[in-house]
């Protein structure tokens, strides 16, 4: 969790400097990004699982100044599934999920066509829950879905192909993702890679 706090210093000591540029008219971006989630956690205890699931993220944002941009996304997490037997009777699960976010991004250099960046931010999430249960003579199926509030981080690269569009790449930690009082909390690593375009 160190990283974590060090990201939210910094994010707190920029947001300090953004109303100075406030008034003037910033330049604007917005990208698509897919790739691989891994829920940590979520095999313990199944015989048969996958942990990783698609994940892609639509996302828009705005410069502050030449170092920190201030950002919107939405991201899917497709189904990981867990399968097992308890107590003779076979049990199988399947969890996606949708997020919304808000994050400051902090970068590094501020000229230059490689930018290294942190960013630290708040999301709202949404988990669909779907499970069945079989003796070999009877199945029963519910599905039941979650909200809430968690926080976000991570690191991220991106490359100027040409004017006006960028590779990027992310690394995104999505912290104490779920209910703790039901299926409990967890953490989910994202790796990514898309274009961005700048207007």
């Amino acid at each position: 969790m160190k990283l974590t706090r060090i990201a939210l210093m910094v994010s707190v000591a920029a947001m300090a400097h953004a109303p100075a540029y406030a008034a003037e008219a910033r330049p604007g971006y917005f990208g698509i990004s897919a790739g691989h989630a891994t829920v940590d956690d979520f095999c313990e205890g199944s015989s048969s699982c996958d942990d990783s699931a698609l994940a892609v993220r639509f996302y828009g944002g705005t410069e502050l100044n030449s170092f920190a941009n201030l950002e919107f996304g939405y991201r899917y997490i497709d189904d990981v599934e867990a399968s097992g037997v308890i107590n003779g009777v076979g049990v199988a699960a399947a969890v996606n999920g949708h997020f919304v976010d808000t994050t400051l991004q902090l970068g590094m250099p501020e000229t230059g066509p490689f930018k290294v960046f942190t960013k630290a931010g708040l999301m709202l999430w949404r988990l669909n829950y779907e499970a069945a249960a079989s003796n070999g003579f009877q199945t029963i199926s519910v599905s039941d879905d979650d909200t809430g509030v968690a926080l976000r981080t991570g690191l991220g690269m991106s490359y100027e192909v040409s004017e006006g569009i960028r590779l990027r790449a992310d690394w995104d930690l999505l912290l104490d993702v779920g209910d703790e009082d039901e299926l409990g909390e967890t953490d989910i690593n994202v790796f990514s890679v898309g274009p961005e375009f700048r207007f």
